[in-house]
């Protein structure tokens, strides 16, 4: 995992790809599913899925087509105008075809199964993000395979930037500002964010501090109630466990007629009005680029940290 301060990790290999030196105009990037033979520089890239949508868009290079709903991760003026939607978990293949992609992206979670299909349409590469790594890891190694590592490098170095100003700043308050994190997902779910995910390293890249309900590595969620590897469901009998001195409720559309449905369902919660966190009027709604996944929504996070944490 990345540090705040150890921005030179950025030059080391990958461990999930490599990628070798082909000609001019193609290299070979072996990845979990074997190798490809991929364009140097693609000009129209298929990102299958949200774990690679933000990348490519972050280093300058051209999506033609997604799953249009992911977009919503992104800010308003980061969504490409032109991008085809494809669907998701199915895509369209047919719809991806006539495209004419020169490189397609996407990870093993989701797209493992057809992944030979992919590669009959144009040259595939499936991240393995199965092991949960830093959602940098998968910028860097994204980077790589698509001769971006400069311009990812400056990415990453205004992220940690951005860190450093947010740190100073909050100056002594830092590391004892305990900030919660509860997803709401329609019908019933709520669930904590622990601190592996996406969400949670940025907090830890920030300094702050996770309540003991949520300081947990996977192993000690995995055994939560309903645990996996970056999240466990909310106990009725034990709201407290929500409680810090920040709470960020993260909800796909907090106008959705389910959404509010579960977010009544918390408020209902009696034991929900004595958290210090509701007494002091500290929760924020935000959404759910706070779950995913590159820097473009790395940055709407530390634009809402700034936002909360600073500004109020």
């Amino acid at each position: 995992m990345l540090s705040v301060c150890a921005c030179s990790n950025f030059h080391v290999k990958p461990k999930l790809l490599s990628v070798t030196p082909s000609s001019n105009t193609v290299r070979v990037v072996k990845h979990a599913l074997g190798q490809t033979q991929i364009p140097i520089h693609p000009q129209r890239v298929v990102a299958l899925d949200p774990v690679v949508l933000g990348t490519p868009l972050a280093l300058g290079i051209k999506i033609v087509a997604a799953p249009k709903q992911f977009l919503k991760l992104l800010a308003p003026e980061d969504q490409p105008q032109d991008i085809k939607d494809i669907g998701f978990v199915p895509p369209n293949l047919e719809k991806i075809l006539a495209l004419k992609p020169d490189l397609i992206l996407g990870s093993i979670t989701f797209y493992q199964e057809i992944y030979p299909l992919l590669s009959h349409i144009a040259p595939t590469v499936l991240v393995n993000n199965k092991s949960i790594p830093n959602w940098k890891d998968i910028f860097i190694q994204l980077s790589d395979i698509m001769g971006k590592k400069q311009e990812a490098e400056q990415v990453l170095s205004h992220y940690y930037d951005r860190l450093r100003k947010f740190r100073t700043v909050m100056g002594k308050r830092l590391p004892q500002t305990q900030v919660s994190l509860l997803r709401l997902t329609p019908p019933n779910s709520i669930r904590f964010f622990t601190k592996e995910g996406f969400a949670g390293n940025i907090l830890e890249d920030a300094g702050l501090a996770r309540p003991a309900s949520q300081n947990l590595d996977p192993q000690a969620t995995l055994k939560k109630r309903g645990g996996g590897p970056i999240a466990y469901d909310l106990s009725n009998e034990v709201p407290q466990e929500a409680d810090g001195d920040i709470l960020f409720l993260i909800m796909s559309d907090p106008k959705n007629i389910d959404s509010q449905k579960t977010l009544q369902r918390l408020l209902s919660n009696p034991l929900w009005s004595r958290l210090k966190v509701v007494q002091q009027g500290k929760v924020y709604v935000v959404g759910d680029y706070w779950g995913c996944c590159a820097s473009i929504s790395a940055n709407r996070v530390i634009d809402d940290l700034e936002r909360y944490l600073i500004a109020d």
